[in-house]
């Protein structure tokens, strides 16, 4: 994929190989070498960083051969977090592409995500990629003042929707500001 095809917003670092010797996690990902030529073909993806991404911290698409990583995993002091959504999604692209076929978060997900020695965890926390940190949009009920958090702009009507706590009589809401 070259430069001239990445979406808006998206910018290239290099190979999972390269990524991987830069950030220190190539030994790591040699454990899955077993899974040669999927293993071969996953080194050669592309890794892509997305400005663009709020709350996503990455995502793997084995069919193009690409990772993309949030931007803000790059920032000083977020290496832990880096490396951690670096491998879950490699272990997304080496098991589509051991098994040829998407595996999801299921089982030969998991037992890649073991291999590479990751706690196999379907979401991330953290706090930063969070929907409460990058909120535009906050409905809070009147009666109990439980907060919804929205990234973008809700397609539905304040005034069709009600607190999942309080009920649809006691529970309207109301729109805040973010601060």
């Amino acid at each position: 994929m070259s430069a001239n095809t990445l979406a808006k917003g998206h910018s290239q670092i290099g190979t999972v190989r390269e990524t991987a010797e830069r950030w220190g996690l190539a030994a790591r990902l040699s454990r899955a070498a077993e899974f040669d030529p999927a293993f071969r073909e996953m080194l050669d993806c592309v890794v892509v960083i997305s400005r663009r991404a709020r709350t996503l911290a990455g995502a793997a698409y084995a069919n193009e051969r690409r990772i993309v990583l949030n931007a803000r995993l790059l920032e000083q002091g977020r290496e832990s977090d880096r490396d951690s959504t670096f491998i879950h999604e490699c272990a997304h692209v080496l098991a589509d592409l051991a098994h040829n076929r998407p595996c999801r978060h299921g089982a030969r997900w998991r037992e890649m995500m073991r291999l590479l020695g990751e706690v196999p965890n379907v979401r991330h926390r953290i706090p930063y990629l969070s929907r409460e940190a990058n909120a535009k949009f906050i409905w809070r009920c009147i009666s109990c003042a439980q907060a919804y958090h929205y990234v973008r702009r809700p397609r539905r009507r304040i005034t069709d929707c009600y607190c999942a706590e309080c009920g649809p009589r006691k529970g309207r809401l109301r729109e805040e500001t973010p601060e």
